[in-house]
Formats: structure tokens, C-alpha cells, sequence
């Protein structure tokens, strides 16, 4: 027995099947069903009844699953413990995120630093995309997420993940249909709203139109999120956001998305450091950590993963 085993027979008494396990685990069916087989052999009791859709815990699973549960989160303990030993983030750590992914990495990013670094104070500055770039520049940040590999010196900086943008609409406007991929050439003739040509998203989406030779009905420019997703809602304009930011308002129903193509358009997260202080032990692990916590939550983002972080360093849970 051991916690790998141990850690395997809760996923599968969690998701209720030896397959939804493996797709989890990314464990061959076969070999998970030998660990089991092992530890029925070794406790002398039977753990799962195999029924025709899954499997359910007998008496000694049920017993099992407590103890092996509070051994799991006692091993994940230690391990955060004896890691901090030789944890240098300590003191304070700024970093720069904008609205749409401040929205998304905010929660994830302090949990993270609750749990494993106790004794930093992180700090978040909310920006749009040139004016965290001009941050890192000053020194007034530590690390920052921007949209593209910047050309001026000063920064370095390494493209991780990239995002695919929407179209976003109210609930009920029937512009498209349902779950369509739609060329942003689409927008023409429809009202739109969107950031002020100083945020780095309306950049793109200019850029994008200029190709296509789109002109659009620009009524409104907000460099405020939370008034752009108000103003959609209502119906009085469409947008251009990733779907990850809105995604609570898209699962909600009060909003509607179809997806940009033909082609399509997305937006590289770069993960960014001040050149002057990217070979300092602080801004290397914060870069690091940005790349952790982009890792943790992109499957559930949508984001493309361009080059996983360092899981030495920390690995993603």
C-alpha cells in the first residue's frame, strides 16, 4: 500500500466508476483495476461491488475511504510544511493583472500563496495591459500578464497560454445561431462595444478587422469590464471578450457567445518580469508562480497551454 494507491482508490470511489477515474487520473483502466486487486489482497477484504454502471464501496471500502482521505490530506500537509523550509517568497510580491484575467487568477493566485507561502504579502495591481507594461518597466511590479511579447527592451518575458476570443451578446439575441463560430466580420452593421483603443484586447480586435477590412458600429468604449458585460446584458451592444471572463454569465444564461473564426482570433497570455529584477530569486519564483496557477486553472479557462511551467519549481494541484 501506498499514497499513490491510496490516492487512486478515492478518485475512484469519488467518481463512481473505474473509467470516469481513469479519464481523471489519466491511469489506464487496467492498471488501476491491478492496484485495487493489490489492496483487497493485502487489507483481505473485498473494496467495490462492480455493478452495470460503475461501482459502489462496500463496508470496508466506506472505512477505507475516511482513513485513506485524512492520511492524503496529512501527506499534503507535510509536503506544504517541509516545501516552505525552503521557500524564498517572503516578504511582499506585486503583480499586475488585467481586469479579464484579474477576474479569472485573482482567487486561484491568493489561495495559492495562502497555502504555501505564508509569509509573503502578495499584492495585486488591476490595469489595462500598456499601462502594466509601463509598471514593469518602472519597477512598480514584480511580475505581470500581458497580451503580446513586448518590443521594447526592459522586460522579459515568455508566452505560456493563449485564449481564444467570442463574440458576446445579451441571453436572447438571436444574432447568431446557438453555439455557432462566426467570422468577426459578422459584427458589421451591429451595435459594439468595446475598451478604448489604449487597452491591449481592443488592439487586437482592431487589428483583426483591419485584415478583414471591417468597419464596425462602434456606439460605446468603456475601459470598465463590469460596464461592458451591463451594457451586453441589456442588448444594446455585442463585444469581444474571452469567454473565460464571463464565464459565471455565460453559465447563467444572461449571456450568449460564439466563438470568433474564420480565422479565428486569440490573445497569448505572456507571462512578464522587469529585466532589472527578473534575475532576482523573488521575480523568478513569482514568474514561476503566475505560470503554476495559469497551468491549475486553464483547463477549466479554455486556455491553450504554449510551454507548461517548470512543475519542479510548483507543481500544479
Amino acid at each position: 500500500m501506498d499514497l499513490r494507491q491510496l490516492g487512486n482508490f478515492r478518485q475512484i470511489a469519488q467518481s463512481g466508476s473505474f473509467s470516469s477515474a481513469s479519464g481523471v487520473l489519466h491511469v489506464a483502466q487496467p492498471a488501476l483495476s491491478r492496484q485495487i486487486h493489490a489492496l483487497e489482497r493485502e487489507f483481505g477484504a473485498k473494496l467495490f461491488h462492480r455493478t452495470g454502471r460503475g461501482v459502489l464501496l462496500t463496508a470496508a471500502g466506506q472505512a477505507l475511504l475516511a482513513d485513506a482521505s485524512r492520511l492524503l490530506e496529512d501527506a499534503e500537509q507535510i509536503s506544504r510544511r517541509i516545501r516552505a523550509f525552503g521557500n524564498t517568497l517572503a516578504g511582499e510580491a506585486t503583480v499586475g493583472l488585467s481586469p479579464t484575467i484579474g477576474r479569472l487568477l485573482t482567487l486561484p493566485l491568493a489561495s495559492r500563496v495562502r497555502a504555501d507561502f505564508p509569509d509573503l504579502k502578495l499584492r495585486i495591481a488591476e490595469a489595462f495591459s500598456g499601462t502594466l507594461l509601463e509598471w514593469l518597466q518602472t519597477g512598480r511590479l514584480d511580475a505581470a500578464i500581458l497580451y503580446h511579447i513586448p518590443a521594447a527592451g526592459g522586460v522579459r518575458a515568455e508566452t505560456v497560454a493563449a485564449e481564444p476570443l467570442s463574440i458576446i451578446g445579451g441571453s436572447d439575441d438571436p444574432a447568431f445561431p446557438v453555439g455557432s463560430t462566426v467570422p468577426i466580420t459578422a459584427l458589421a452593421g451591429r451595435p459594439v462595444v468595446l475598451s478604448t483603443p489604449s487597452h491591449g484586447l481592443r488592439q487586437m480586435v482592431d487589428q483583426h478587422l483591419a485584415r478583414s477590412g471591417t468597419k464596425l458600429d462602434l456606439r460605446f468604449e468603456f475601459d470598465s469590464l463590469d460596464a461592458t458585460i451591463a451594457l451586453v446584458r441589456q442588448g444594446m451592444a455585442l463585444t469581444v471578450l474571452p469567454e473565460s471572463a464571463v464565464r459565471q454569465e455565460l453559465d447563467d444564461g444572461r449571456l450568449s457567445a460564439w466563438r470568433i473564426g474564420e480565422p479565428e482570433l486569440v490573445r497569448p497570455l505572456v507571462v512578464a518580469t522587469a529585466a532589472q529584477r527578473a534575475d532576482a530569486i523573488e521575480s523568478r519564483e513569482v514568474a514561476a508562480l503566475l505560470r503554476s496557477v495559469i497551468l491549475e486553472v486553464s483547463t477549466t479557462c479554455g486556455w491553450r497551454l504554449v510551454r507548461p511551467p517548470p512543475a519542479e519549481q510548483f507543481p500544479a494541484r
